[in-house]
């Protein structure tokens, strides 16, 4: 199995000085702890687990538990985690990312509140609404027993939300050859989607939002069932800072700084997860995981605040163009998700006009995938 040692040096110096410590420093200035776990001499202790073989930080889970649920107790928190942790549907990695993706959003409950005696509180793993009550972790050299094996595998990057491990970042050198399908057969190798067993750790992707293959100039982000750059995508755009925000120098940012400001704000990160993220059907009929594409993401963050703001109905209006192809029927179903989540959008009915049966037809399927049901009239 490769060793980074077997890189040559320069490289990995490159990697480590043009990348790595650049997507740190800039998670850090965002409000992340870093970890930087550089040494090869460390032990689970650096990130609060017990051994190896976990992939979650349990300290923080359960430290964060209680800030987002301030009555649970400790016995609580207990079956509360084993929920997150123990509790499977399949041995299939994209089953269990489904399902432990439907736990964030959906959340859990406990037989009853023993402060207030109220019975099955809702339990929240994350808060969506206030940012704060969550801890963003960032660890550099996440190391994780390759289970069955005396080996183990060490991503680059894992971002925690709350504990749990919801990005994986594979970093490369400018210098290597084909940069960006290293970094994601890497990241393939790492979720043991390459066919063989035994050369990664498909558990640290049960908890997965999305993925990032960087080489600093070059980023693109895809999902556990993106498996060629084809479907990996970059972040132009670090709405609702804009490129003149970032910290750049002479020339314009490169795609690393853009994709860190515009996917791992704090805010913007906790969004992607509840409202731009969906599980669909492919035209060769596979589930596939899908997050949305800055254009998406920034059109409908727009759309919505006029409509929250605008005084007239030319103020409250608008055109969002897509080209072919280009997902109008998730674009429509984000802003959809995006409307309820406000108060006075949230009775709202939803009119969708097509000119055709066939974006009918993925209307319906997209809507079914998130909950909502489209009627046809």
């Amino acid at each position: 199995m490769a060793s980074s040692r077997e890189v040559p040096k320069h490289i990995r110096l490159d990697e480590r000085n043009h990348v790595e410590k650049p997507f740190l420093d800039q998670l850090a200035g965002l409000g992340w702890t870093v970890i930087d776990l550089t040494d090869e001499k460390q032990k689970p202790s650096d990130t609060g687990r017990e051994s190896f073989t976990e992939v979650i930080m349990p300290g923080a889970l359960r430290q964060q538990l209680k800030v987002i649920n301030p009555w649970l107790e400790d016995d609580q928190v207990e079956e509360v985690v084993k929920q997150l942790t123990a509790s499977f549907p399949s041995t299939g990695l994209l089953e269990n990312n489904r399902h432990l993706f439907q736990l964030l959003l959906e959340n859990t409950s406990v037989s009853e509140n023993r402060r207030t005696g109220e019975k099955s509180p809702t339990v929240c793993f994350v808060d969506f609404a206030q940012r704060d009550n969550n801890s963003f972790v960032a660890v550099c050299q996440f190391k994780i027993r390759i289970l069955g094996t005396e080996h183990h595998i060490i991503p680059d990057i894992v971002l925690f939300l709350n504990g749990l491990p919801v990005v994986v970042v594979e970093c490369k050198s400018p210098k290597v050859n084909d940069a960006i399908p290293e970094a994601i057969d890497q990241l393939m190798r790492y979720s043991e989607q390459r066919g063989a067993k035994g050369e990664g750790s498909a558990p640290l992707f049960f908890y997965n939002q999305f993925v990032v293959a960087t080489c600093r100039q070059e980023a693109k982000f895809g999902t556990i069932t993106s498996h060629t750059e084809k479907y990996f995508y970059r972040w132009a755009d670090p709405y609702p800072r804009t490129v003149d925000d970032l910290d750049h120098g002479s020339g314009s940012p490169n795609d690393q700084q853009r994709l860190v400001a515009g996917m791992l704000e704090k805010d913007n990160l906790l969004d992607l997860i509840r409202t731009f993220t969906l599980f669909s059907i492919d035209e060769k009929g596979e589930t596939i995981k899908v997050v949305g594409r800055y254009q998406q993401f920034r059109a409908v963050k727009l759309a919505v605040k006029r409509l929250l703001t605008g005084k007239t109905p030319r103020e409250r209006s608008g055109i969002i163009w897509h080209t072919q192809g280009s997902g109008k029927s998730l674009t429509m179903m984000f802003m959809v998700r995006e409307m309820y989540r406000h108060a006075t959008l949230s009775h709202w009915k939803v009119v969708f006009v097509t000119d055709r049966t066939q974006l009918e037809g993925q209307l319906s399927e997209t809507s079914q995938s998130i909950g909502f049901t489209v009627k046809v009239a």
